[in-house]
C-alpha cells in the first residue's frame, strides 16, 4: 500500500523527477495493483487458459483504465502520454502485484510506440508518412472497447541477445522482407516475444539482406490474423504466467507497401525502442523486490521465535535493512534514468554508447540485485517461503526471468565497457562480428 503523504515516500519519489500529475498516475496504478491484483496473485499462475483471472485483470487495466492507448496521439483517440517516468511508476507498481500483467501492457506500448514517434517527431517526410499510414489503420482497434495486444517481434532461435547486440547492426536478422511491386513479402520466425500468440498487431523485425547491415534494415507492421502467419505452443515457464510467449512463424506473408519502413532511420526507431525498455524493466525489478520486501516485512513480525518477532533477531533485521536499502538505490536510480530520457534535450541522444551504458547499469544493477536478495529473504521464511498461498515464491520464481530478457545481464555489462574502451564483442567470440 502506497502513502503518497509520508516522509519516506516524498524521499523516494522528489519532486525533481516525478510531478504531481505523475503521482497521480502512480497512485491509480497502485490503487489497481492493491485492490485487483492482490487478492487474486496466488491464482494467476495457475490459470493456464488465461479466462479465470488474467484476460479480465487485463481488461480492467487496459481498456476500463484505457491503458492500451496510452501512447497512441491524441487525434486519433489516445491518451498520448510518453513520459519514460510515467511509464517506469506504472511498470513498478504494476510488477509489484504481477510481473506478467506488467509486462503484457508494457509492450503492447512498446510495439507502437515507433509508429507514433515517427509520426509526432520531426522525422523525415517519408517516415512520417509511415507512422501515419501504420496509424490509421490500427490506431482504432486500441481505443475502443475490446482487449487487444501488441507484440514487438525481436528476438530468433538463430542468433540469440545478438540482435539486442546493436554492434552487429542488424546482419544477424534472419527474418527476410522482400519488396515486390506494393507489397512486401516476409519469411522467418520470431521466438520469445512477449503476447506471442495472443497478439492483435506486431512489430516485426526484418532484413532484406543481412550482409548489407542497417542499410536494408526493416520495420514491418503486421495484424493478426493474417494469412501466412502461424505459432508454436505458448512456452511453460517457471514464471510469469500472464506474459504469454511463443514461436512465429511468417510463411510468405504479405503486407502493403506502406506498413513497412527500410533503412537507417528504422535502424535508429529500433534502437529507441530497445533502448526505452531498459529502465522500465529496472523498475520491474523494483517493484517485484518492493513486493517481496513487503511479504517478508509482514511475515517476520508476525513470526514467533526464541520469544520475539523473527524480524527483531538481529540477522533479520540485518539483511530488511539491506533489501529496503537496494530498493531505494535501484528506485533512485531508474527514476533518474528516465528523468534523463525525458529530456533529450539536455542529456543527449537515447542511443550513444554513454547513454547506452548508464541505461544497462541501471538496468543490471536493479535486475541481478532483486534476484539475489529474494532468494536470499526466503531463508528468512524457511519452508513457509515456498509455498504459494504465502505469496513469496511468486516472486523468486517471476524476478529470475527480469536478467534474461532485453538481451542478459552479460551482453549488459558488455554495453557498459563501451563507454570506457573500444570493446567489440558477440556471442559467438571475441571480436566484432564481420561485415
Amino acid at each position: 500500500m502506497i502513502d503518497q503523504t509520508s516522509q519516506w515516500y516524498k524521499l523516494q519519489y522528489p519532486e525533481c523527477f516525478v510531478s504531481d500529475e505523475q503521482k497521480m498516475l502512480q497512485k491509480v496504478f497502485a490503487d489497481f495493483t492493491d485492490n485487483e491484483v492482490m487478492p487474486v496473485r496466488d491464482q494467476i499462475d495457475d490459470d493456464i487458459t488465461h479466462e479465470k483471472v488474467i484476460t479480465p485483470l487485463l481488461k480492467k487495466l487496459q481498456v476500463d483504465i484505457g491503458c492500451q492507448k496510452n501512447v497512441i496521439p491524441r487525434e486519433y483517440g489516445g491518451n498520448e502520454e510518453l513520459s519514460m517516468v510515467s511509464s517506469a511508476l506504472k511498470q513498478e507498481q504494476l510488477s509489484r502485484g504481477d510481473y506478467g500483467i506488467s509486462l503484457h501492457t508494457a509492450v503492447t506500448d512498446w510495439a507502437l510506440v515507433p509508429a507514433t514517434i515517427a509520426y509526432l517527431m520531426p522525422f523525415p517526410p517519408e517516415v512520417k508518412a509511415w507512422g501515419k499510414a501504420v496509424l490509421d489503420e490500427f490506431a482504432p482497434m486500441f481505443v475502443g472497447n475490446e482487449l487487444k495486444a501488441g507484440c514487438f517481434n525481436m528476438s530468433e532461435a538463430e542468433s540469440a541477445c545478438d540482435i539486442e547486440n546493436h554492434t552487429n547492426e542488424g546482419r544477424l536478422v534472419r527474418t527476410k522482407a522482400e519488396l515486390k511491386g506494393n507489397e512486401w513479402v516476409i519469411n522467418g520466425s520470431k521466438l520469445w516475444a512477449s503476447n506471442a500468440g495472443i497478439a492483435d498487431l506486431n512489430l516485426v523485425i526484418c532484413n532484406m539482406d543481412p550482409k548489407q547491415g542497417i542499410d536494408t534494415f526493416t520495420l514491418i507492421y503486421i495484424p493478426e490474423p493474417w494469412p501466412g502467419v502461424s505459432h508454436g505452443k505458448f512456452e511453460v515457464k517457471c514464471g510469469i504466467q500472464a506474459d504469454r510467449n511463443a514461436a512465429t512463424y511468417f510463411d510468405n506473408v504479405r503486407v502493403p507497401k506502406e506498413w513497412c519502413l527500410q533503412g537507417p532511420l528504422a535502424w535508429e526507431l529500433f534502437l529507441t525502442n530497445v533502448v526505452s525498455a531498459f529502465p522500465l524493466n529496472a523498475a520491474n525489478a523494483t517493484g517485484m523486490l518492493q513486493g517481496a520486501f513487503d511479504v517478508l516485512l509482514d511475515w517476520t513480525g508476525k513470526r514467533v521465535v526464541g520469544g520475539r518477532p523473527i524480524r527483531e533477531h538481529l540477522s533479520t533485521a540485518a539483511f530488511l535493512g539491506e533489501m529496503a536499502s537496494i530498493i531505494s538505490v535501484a528506485r533512485a536510480a531508474f527514476l533518474e534514468a528516465t528523468y534523463e530520457l525525458d529530456h533529450m534535450d539536455i542529456y543527449g541522444s537515447w542511443t550513444t554508447d554513454s547513454m547506452v551504458a548508464k541505461l544497462r547499469s541501471v538496468l543490471t544493477f536493479a535486475t541481478r540485485s532483486a534476484s539475489e536478495l529474494i532468494l536470499k529473504g526466503m531463508e528468512f521464511m524457511g519452508s513457509y517461503g515456498y509455498v504459494r498461498e504465502n505469496q513469496y515464491e511468486k516472486y523468486y520464481r517471476d524476478v529470475a526471468c527480469s536478467k534474461l530478457v532485453l538481451g542478459g545481464i552479460q551482453l549488459g555489462y558488455f554495453s557498459v565497457c563501451r563507454q570506457f574502451y573500444d570493446l567489440d564483442f558477440s556471442s559467438f567470440g571475441p571480436g566484432k562480428l564481420q561485415k
